[in-house]
């Protein structure tokens, strides 16, 4: 369907309004105490959940981008035309892996130092702009680990997916009011993602490593935005690291992995808040031998083109008039961008990553 620039606009505008009004119904879900208004909460957020996720399909309809479920569109089209090597396997990693490779050999040399340290409990916190999709690094790298030191044998790590895609999910932070009701719903959580909430404390696991879980790795990865961002966070993070610091050795080696959306973070321009947010990881990183992987940063052209090519595409015309149609559906400001710089916005990268994956497995 054909949109105007303002209806966009006001897609846009509306779409904003309600991510905002989700953020804080979930913040306040957190804090619910009683049955009937988490219930109530609930209802709430599933509701607007659907409001968003219709609306961002009418933007990427509009702007011809989200098109793995749009066959009709240019870019789904433009994609088809592609040569993809029979021999490359497009996998979930596909849907996230272009570029970064500054940040991605900064996780593996604190990871491999952690693993040389025999270190069983691993923080990485990643702060970016939602633009550069953050969690979609988290999500890279755990695809990573099971690829290079699990030989792709999924049974070794624990995650938790999508049932519709298989996708990593990326959890909301378990947060209270204050640090003692976040280290309640944190134990909450770990009770219930491993079944023993009726039979034993989250205390007695740590300590005998009962029950023993069949696993090598367990990666959790977990989100919060700024705007809920609460000063006893760290308080609550240290604790964290305290507490998994010297598990029992029947313990699994947990990944942790904490998305911290700052706003236009990669631009430089950062308001006292934000800084006090980053500075504080920075600090609990130093003092605990945990990793802050942080800034990242828009992509440049050269590095989707190469990306493309990597598939089995060796036709710089069939790549440029797939980045040409790609382009020219990006939003006035995105454009601008690459106009100006020739860089790209993640989040529009992973939706031409999208198209890729659905026609290789069409």
């Amino acid at each position: 369907m054909f949109y105007t620039p303002e209806e966009i606009q006001g897609f846009e505008a509306q779409l904003e309004l309600l991510v905002r009004k989700l953020n804080f119904l979930k913040k306040e879900r957190g804090l619910a105490v009683d049955a009937n208004a988490k219930f109530s909460l609930d209802e709430e957020i599933n509701q607007l959940e659907g409001q968003v996720r219709e609306l961002k399909s009418k933007l990427s309809g509009a702007h011809n981008l989200g098109a793995a479920d749009n066959r009709g569109s240019l870019l789904y089209e433009a994609a088809r035309e592609l040569n993809i090597d029979e021999d490359e396997e497009i996998g979930l990693l596909h849907l996230v892996n272009v570029d970064r490779k500054e940040m991605r050999g900064k996780f593996w040399e604190a990871f491999d130092l952690k693993e040389e340290g025999e270190q069983e409990f691993q923080f990485y916190f990643v702060s970016a702009c939602p633009s550069q999709m953050p969690p979609s690094f988290s999500e890279r790298m755990v695809y990573e680990l099971l690829a290079e030191e699990l030989d792709g044998d999924s049974d070794a790590l624990h995650i938790i997916t999508h049932e519709d895609s298989g996708r990593l999910r990326i959890q909301d932070l378990p947060v209270g009011r204050n640090t003692r009701k976040c280290q309640q719903r944190f134990k909450e959580y770990v009770q219930e993602r491993f079944h023993f909430a009726d039979t034993q404390s989250f205390e007695a696991f740590i300590e005998t490593g009962v029950p023993k879980l069949p696993y090598d790795y367990v990666a959790v990865a977990f989100e919060i935005h700024e705007r809920n961002w609460e000063d006893f966070l760290l308080e609550y993070l240290q604790w964290m690291i305290d507490t998994f610091r010297c598990p029992h050795r029947d313990v699994p080696t947990f990944l942790f992995f904490f998305v911290v959306y700052i706003e236009k973070q990669h631009e430089g321009k950062l308001s006292p808040a934000q800084k006090a947010i980053i500075d504080g990881l920075a600090g609990l990183a130093q003092r605990n031998e945990a990793t802050l992987l942080t800034p990242l940063l828009p992509i440049e052209e050269a590095d989707l083109r190469a990306w493309l090519m990597d598939l089995g595409e060796r036709n710089p015309n069939k790549v440029q008039q797939v980045l040409d149609v790609f382009l020219s559906g990006l939003r006035e400001a995105d454009q601008q961008l690459y106009k100006e710089k020739k860089l790209l916005n993640m989040k529009d990268v992973e939706e031409l990553q999208a198209v890729i994956y659905r026609l290789a497995h069409e």
